[in-house]
């Protein structure tokens, strides 16, 4: 693993301070979220896994308690380094569980609040030009010739770029194929790679590779929880947030069964 963050720390000092700059200057720059006539707005700060699921559940939410949700989203690492920044959000949604149990023994969070809400499933994508005559997928094709660039997201700081790691140190491929991962960002900046063909294979959330399939043609593997534990997504309350009933009613929402159905039905456990 230290010669694997060792790349990514090349790329990765610089380029994060400011990639996380840019991101609490866009936070700030919009300012304040529209705010409702009869609401108050609480503002969630959620890994990027998230992008494709998030939206629906806080519409109903609003819908439901006329409170409006405002997210910012980024890899989970980023999320947590801001809130130590004291940057002012209210809820954090973490792609696995260890941020946000980390800034509760830092005194960050309010401890009672981090909860589990789903398990993610990691999985390999392949576009269809990767597969060649194959018409299985499996993780041994990530060796083959018509795989030059595979693309997961710093393990640092995004959750499924560590579990990623993890799946291919297990199975032995991670040295063999160090030369072709290409870093990114988070998730989004994985699927966006594969949807450009900058990347011919990536590895994903299973949410993520469920939209990715509405805009590309591709296949996914399901890694977890064979190669990898299926990760353990838990939320948080910050500690320091004005709107903590309003807070506290979006976690309580978030685990009802309704959302959780949802959740499962779009690429979650």
């Amino acid at each position: 693993m230290d010669k694997v963050f060792g790349k990514t720390s090349r790329t990765g000092a610089g380029s994060f301070m400011v990639g996380f700059l840019t991101f609490l200057l866009m936070f700030f720059a919009t300012g304040a979220a529209p705010s409702s006539a009869w609401g108050e707005t609480i503002r969630v700060t959620a890994a990027a896994d998230l992008m494709a699921v998030l939206p629906e559940i806080s519409r109903k939410f609003t819908q439901k308690t006329h409170v409006n949700v405002r997210i910012s989203y980024s890899s989970s690492g980023e999320a947590a380094i801001a809130i130590r920044h004291h940057a002012p959000f209210d809820l954090f949604l973490s792609a696995d569980a260890s941020f946000p149990e980390n800034l509760s023994k830092q005194g960050w969070v309010l401890p009672d609040s981090v909860r589990s809400y789903a398990k993610g499933i990691l999985v390999l994508w392949f576009p269809d030009s990767a597969l060649s005559s194959q018409k299985t997928p499996r993780l041994s094709l990530l060796l083959g010739p018509a795989v030059r660039r595979i693309a997961l997201a710093n393990p640092r700081l995004a959750p499924y770029g560590h579990a990623a790691i993890k799946c291919l140190r297990s199975e032995k491929m991670l040295a063999p194929l160090h030369k072709k991962i290409v870093y990114a960002n988070t998730l989004a900046q994985v699927a966006q790679y594969l949807r450009t063909k900058t990347a011919d294979a990536g590895f994903l959330s299973k949410a993520q590779a469920l939209v990715l399939s509405r805009h590309a043609k591709g296949v996914m593997l399901e890694l977890s929880p064979g190669c990898v534990p299926d990760l353990d997504q838990k939320m948080a309350i910050v500690k320091a947030t004005p709107h903590l009933k309003a807070a506290r009613a979006f976690e309580h929402f978030i685990r009802e069964t309704a959302t959780r159905d949802f959740l499962k039905a779009n690429g979650y456990r």
